[in-house]
């Protein structure tokens, strides 16, 4: 690799080479205002959204594009109120929807222009049937099946004139399998930093989304990279470029990284199991970095022990705080209002102590990666800029690993240098079928 091309990466990856999540941490105790108050109304209003989900039978075009609308009754009719895709990897559509009356009607876009033709298949929840949501009962509704008919009527009441907009489309809140590349805007670290302060915002701008960098294909080995707090996928920009993709297909976790971590990671093992029953792959190598990797660990534990897919092979971690971060304690016993992930990010809490309850599974090779070049803090003892070299080693992470390799770089830095590059090809390689 050149040094250009390096520089390169290191501005797409960090814009503001000097800001870390530490320091982000540390300031928020002086900022106070605006983020916490925002914060404070995210979670508030993610604690009464609600969320639909169903599946679509007997899709004439599976290629085609089902679009599924939540229709809300009012005073002066019916209005089209949310539109999602149906996710054909997972096979159902997930919505969000407010309070009030609704009613939901899928169509097949045969022509993908947005909008209901006469001679395309449509089907109702129901006959169709009212869905009544109060603020009083948030949460989600599952089994809202909608079976597609051969052309036919609209019922009364409801207009035949059924256009999309792109922009009501973002009610899509589960994307999985879309391919997008490093230039999508949706990559931005600005997404990052919505998806910690802002997590509602995120899902209904981004979703929860495992991306693909390319079309799926059955004689590559699909590599899960999961990126951190504050984090998005263009992290991994570098290494994956340095892939060697006649053997490997990069996949992307892309989450709001201020939910709390095993809500993120019961999410993606829906998703790779979702994955897995489509395209029956038989090994999943996993690349994770920060608290990625305990988002990581927490997924390969549901799918080994609860969801009984024993599909990961190969597991590597890059600079993970194994035993949280002490800011996040501080952050939860100071702060107005604490991100929801920092209360499974304090040292020795119930998530971390969960973790390592269970083993990870014989079938996982399990390497550990870890970064040393820091900087003195009032804060933090032994660091690499952001994360504790004690968190990073714990010794309960150490047990597990086949391998432990350190590094002289920082937290972020580790991600674009080219021995951890090599490192990484040199261990998928030897784990190749």
């Amino acid at each position: 690799m050149n040094s250009s091309a390096t520089d390169n990466a290191r501005i797409i990856f960090n814009p503001y080479p000097h800001v870390t999540i530490l320091i982000v941490l540390c300031c928020v105790f002086w900022v106070g205002g605006c983020a916490f108050i925002t914060l404070k109304k995210e979670l508030a209003d993610l604690e009464q959204a609600h969320v639909l989900t169903g599946t679509v039978a007997h899709q004439t075009q599976p290629d085609k594009n089902v679009l599924i609308l939540l229709y809300e009754k009012t005073k002066d009719g019916f209005r089209n109120s949310r539109a999602a895709i149906l996710n054909s990897e997972l096979g159902r559509y997930v919505i969000e929807a407010p309070a009030g009356v609704f009613y939901l009607l899928a169509f097949e876009d045969l022509n993908n222009n947005l909008s209901y033709d006469e001679n395309e298949p449509i089907g109702f929840y129901g006959k169709p049937d009212p869905i009544t949501i109060s603020d009083d009962t948030p949460g989600t509704r599952s089994g809202l099946d909608i079976t597609m008919d051969a052309p036919r009527a609209i019922p009364d009441g409801f207009s035949n004139s059924i256009s999309i907009t792109a922009d009501i489309l973002k009610g899509s809140i589960v994307k999985v399998g879309q391919v997008v590349d490093f230039s999508d805007p949706i990559l931005s670290p600005s997404f990052g930093g919505l998806g910690y302060w802002k997590p509602l915002s995120f899902i209904r701008e981004v979703g929860f989304c495992l991306f693909f960098k390319q079309d799926y294909d059955e004689r590559k080995t699909p590599v899960l990279f999961v990126h951190g707090a504050v984090g998005t996928p263009l992290g991994w920009e570098n290494i994956v470029r340095n892939l060697d993709l006649r053997k490997f297909q990069p996949w992307f976790y892309y989450y709001p990284s201020g939910l709390p971590i095993d809500k993120v990671s019961d999410a993606l093992n829906r998703m790779v199991m979702a994955l897995r029953r489509r395209y029956q792959f038989k090994d999943l190598y996993v690349v994770a970095h920060s608290m990625g990797g305990l988002v990581s660990r927490s997924f390969i534990l549901k799918n080994d022990y609860d969801s009984q897919q024993d599909v990961v092979k190969l597991f590597i971690s890059i600079s993970t705080p194994w035993n949280g971060h002490k800011m996040s304690a501080r952050g939860v016993q100071q702060a107005p209002t604490a991100v929801p992930s920092w209360y499974d990010m304090v040292p020795d809490s119930a998530f971390i102590t969960s973790l390592f309850q269970r083993r990870l599974p014989d079938s996982v090779n399990y390497h550990l990666l870890f970064s040393y070049r820091g900087d003195c803090s009032l804060f933090l003892e032994n660091n690499d800029g952001t994360v504790e070299l004690s968190s990073e080693l714990d010794i309960r992470a150490q047990h597990e690993a086949q391998s432990v390799f350190g590094y002289n770089e920082d937290h972020g830095s580790i991600l674009l240098s080219d021995e951890v590059l090599r490192q990484i090809n040199r261990l998928m390689d030897r784990y190749q079928p």
